[in-house]
């Protein structure tokens, strides 16, 4: 099976329009899976944290000491759910 631009021809990714109007290689395969991973684990560490500063500082505030746990489960709540409606359908 030959490439296609031909056997003699290097092979090059085809390339798509980004919004600037420049031509970009199509990110394709294994690079797109990677993408996803890293946004998923980006939405699995970002919740939490930032619910849980967001606990701290209320419970500095306020004198408590119960919001830190509950932001950090919220977020983590918050975060699947947020993966869940943007990468769990087809």
């Amino acid at each position: 099976m030959s490439r296609p631009g031909g056997p003699d021809e290097p092979w090059q990714p085809r390339r798509v329009p980004s919004p600037d109007g420049s031509f970009e290689p199509e990110v394709t395969g294994m690079s797109r899976q990677t993408d996803l991973a890293n946004a998923v684990i980006a939405y699995l560490l970002a919740g939490p944290a930032g619910f849980g500063l967001l606990g701290w500082v209320l419970d500095a505030l306020i004198g408590t000491q119960f919001l830190l746990p509950v932001g950090v489960v919220l977020g983590m709540v918050l975060s699947m759910y947020v993966i869940w409606v943007r990468y769990g359908r087809p």
